[in-house]
């Protein structure tokens, strides 16, 4: 090219602005230089290539297959195109295209290697500084994209919230809500500082909770070969944390009408509590009974959502977007429950939309097992981890420990050994999951 076009482009271009006219031309006459029509792709395959200067006329950098391909830069006269990072590009899904009829020059290693040392020095303090201007706004990109990225996530917050009603001060819901019958007492007596024969004494006691443990111990849900007519043997056998899980799941199906809907809603509150308490335990976060009882309760909601149906007809439209996790622990506060576990519940959707910044400090692991325990159980059914709710799925492993597991390492590497090895005590419909993953 001629010198005089080069001495015009001098004051534009980096990597030589430090150039005397001398080592322009010299510079100048060892370069290669592509002329390109519109619609031609400039050839990025020498690993000698390092920066392509476009003397003039348009480039654009696009992204993704010809039948979709997406504009991600445009570059024109005076820019550089770093060869470097298009050859990263291990699917060469990015191409270089001419916008318009265009000429470029190339800046390969051996061109540049073959100036006097004083001009490579000049040539090479010109690229570190493209490369540091770059690393610069590479970085300006980087910040606007986290601000961009905690704005839309406050945004997608504050459009659900406002769905957040305060229920308790509907006379309807609260009406509704004392007609709901309580857990039996036997549902909150239990206590897991019991030892194995005070715990056989306790339930001894309380001839409906033998009946409720045997019956249960001998149902096809468990489907044990044997029968077992021993109370003694049944706690041996299931141990006090599958005691309470039957007891507390007894006194729930009881409040509960008896229907196809709700015995399938109170399965599911079955599986979700036995995953929760699995993740408890393999974690090391939260408490593996509270878990299993918060994961019992978390549907709760639906009971009072199904009488408001049934008492209202004509609000069943409106009745179907309330809030179930806000009904379920207004009622779990009127049982007198403790406060963690109606708490939990109120807080228990907040991972589909929201950072864990917003619930409470003391609630936020049980919220996240709660939420991995959903997510667990749907990835055994086989769903996509891409079909789930796992916006924010980073920053709630991340509270349990967990930073960079996959879903799938979580559920398989994690979970899934664990519950394997206690399959043997597990309602047969979660077994047969199980087997299924093995």
């Amino acid at each position: 090219m001629a010198t005089s076009e080069m001495t015009q482009l001098k004051d534009q271009i980096s990597a030589v602005k430090g150039l005397n006219e001398k080592e322009l031309i010299e510079l100048s006459s060892r370069a290669k230089i592509h002329k390109l029509q519109a619609g031609e792709t400039l050839l990025i395959d020498d690993p000698d290539q390092m920066v392509f200067v476009i003397l003039d006329g348009k480039m654009r950098v696009v992204q993704g297959p010809k039948a979709h391909q997406n504009t991600i830069d445009v570059f024109s006269k005076g820019d550089l195109i770093e060869a470097m990072a298009l050859a990263r590009d291990p699917l060469r899904m990015t191409s270089v295209i001419a916008a318009e009829p265009t000429r470029v020059m190339t800046l390969d290693k051996t061109t540049i290697d073959s100036l006097n040392d004083k001009t490579q020095l000049s040539v090479y303090k010109g690229l570190a500084h493209l490369s540091a201007e770059r690393v610069r706004l590479l970085k300006k990109s980087e910040n606007n994209l986290i601000a961009k990225n905690m704005q839309l996530k406050e945004d997608i917050f504050n459009y659900r919230s406002p769905w957040s009603t305060d229920f308790h001060q509907s006379e309807m819901i609260k009406g509704i809500i004392k007609k709901v019958p309580r857990l039996p007492a036997f549902a909150t007596t239990l206590s897991s500082q019991l030892f194995t024969k005070d715990l056989v004494e306790q339930i001894k006691r309380d001839p409906a909770l033998v009946a409720i443990v045997l019956k249960t111990i001998n149902s096809a849900f468990y489907s044990f070969q044997k029968k077992i007519s021993d109370i003694h043997h049944a706690v041996v056998l299931l141990g006090f944390e599958q005691i309470y899980q039957v007891v507390i799941a007894e006194g729930i199906r009881r409040t509960m009408p008896n229907t196809p809907k709700f015995k399938a809603l109170h399965l599911h509150s079955e599986i979700i509590s036995h995953i929760a308490f699995m993740l408890s335990i393999e974690s090391r976060q939260g408490h593996p009974a509270e878990m299993a009882s918060f994961g019992l309760l978390h549907e709760i909601g639906q009971i009072v959502i199904q009488l408001l149906k049934n008492q209202n007809p004509k609000l069943a439209a409106l009745v179907k977007v309330l809030d179930q996790a806000q009904l379920g622990s207004l009622l779990l506060k009127e049982w007198n429950l403790p406060d963690v576990l109606w708490k939990s519940v109120e807080f228990q959707s907040y991972p589909e939309f929201s950072s864990p910044h917003h619930i409470p400090e003391e609630l936020r692991y049980n919220v996240t097992l709660l939420y991995l325990s959903h997510l667990c159980y749907n990835f055994f059914q086989g769903k996509k981890e891409k079909e789930l709710s796992t916006t924010f799925f980073d920053e709630y492993i991340e509270l349990i420990n967990w930073p960079g597991l996959t879903l799938e390492e979580i559920a398989r590497e994690r979970l899934l050994p664990a519950m394997v090895k206690k399959s043997n005590i597990y309602p047969l419909p979660l077994r047969q999951l199980i087997e299924k993953q093995t």
